[in-house]
């Protein structure tokens, strides 16, 4: 799939929706804290978790769309140096946050 037909398909999921994702990622071995201490200032993260695993760093996004969210991973998160590769995994459904749980 191109990206643009990407684009589109998610755009057109998502719509006006609030976007919110999961971003797992590798970073260069001695990176790790510099590569977060500059994701912090991202208004869009809502958190942040250095980690043990297949990724180094974990974060939880949320984006009041789609498009601002594919902003961030390709152009905010790409110049970044010392990020090697990312994985997102995007929120269907939220049952329980912060400790409450979701409709019900």
């Amino acid at each position: 799939m191109e990206v643009e037909e990407l684009t589109a398909t998610m755009g057109k999921y998502y719509g006006a929706r609030i976007v919110t994702a999961i971003v797992g990622i590798e970073t260069d071995v001695n990176k790790v804290e510099t590569v977060a201490s500059q994701i912090v200032r991202y208004q869009n993260v809502e958190d942040i978790f250095v980690v043990t695993g297949d990724y180094d760093i974990i974060l939880k996004v949320r984006f009041p769309d789609y498009e601002e969210f594919q902003n961030f991973l390709v152009h905010d998160l790409g110049r970044i140096d010392g990020i090697k590769r990312t994985r997102t995994m995007m929120v269907l459904t939220i049952k329980k946050e912060m400790g409450q749980k979701i409709g019900e």
